[in-house]
């Protein structure tokens, strides 16, 4: 009886190290498969790069801006009047006939932006801010078309405050003076505002 006890004992023995040495132990992580070059499943798909391609060429242009403000009827026909002039001789764009009439121009801003970048400037006088954003928008040979967007806050006599907001575009040719009147102006009624714009191609 005994015997035969044994017998089965070792017999189960045996038996469990033979299935023992048959299954291989399962791994905590599955090892990744070898690279052979071949491309892999879609479940195996890799993340694609994030390297951006190279942007194309883009123009850029260097924006140089003045504003004056509160600009007399004699001051926006000076102004007209050495627009004009630009065309023929640069010596007369910043020189006006009567000193009277030269608009107090404040600090110039320079500023560049490629096609299609916005572009905003904050212009501030006595009794007005203006807040404006150029997006230009086409280049066709020598004249550049922007979106503008304008903000305009006005303090009225009895300190009221209006505002005034507007979007539509404006064409300005590459290197030549160009005057901008956000409220609009006249050499009859004059301006709240003008902006002298000189932009050049990079």
């Amino acid at each position: 009886m005994r015997l035969r006890t044994l017998i089965l004992v070792v017999f189960s023995l045996l038996s469990a190290a033979c299935a023992f040495s048959q299954t291989p132990p399962v791994p905590a992580t599955m090892p990744a498969p070898p690279q052979t070059g071949a491309p892999s499943s879609p479940g195996q798909e890799s993340a694609p790069s994030l390297t951006p391609a190279a942007p194309p060429n883009v123009p850029v242009f260097q924006f140089h801006f003045r504003a004056a403000f509160m600009l007399t009827p004699a001051m926006v026909a000076a102004i007209q009047s050495a627009s004009l002039n630009a065309q023929d001789s640069k010596s007369k764009s910043n020189s006006f006939s009567d000193r009277e009439n030269n608009p107090a121009w404040e600090d110039p801003i320079l500023r560049e932006v490629s096609l299609a970048a916005p572009l905003g400037i904050k212009i501030q006088g006595e009794r007005l801010v203006a807040m404006i954003v150029f997006i230009p928008v086409e280049l066709v040979k020598k004249d550049l078309t922007m979106l503008v967007q304008n903000q305009i806050y006005a303090r009225s006599p009895d300190n009221s405050i209006q505002m005034n907001t507007s979007v539509h575009t404006v064409r300005v040719p590459l290197g030549a003076l160009f005057y901008y009147y956000p409220l609009g102006g006249d050499a009859k009624q004059g301006a709240a505002v003008a902006i002298e714009i000189l932009i050049n191609q990079k």
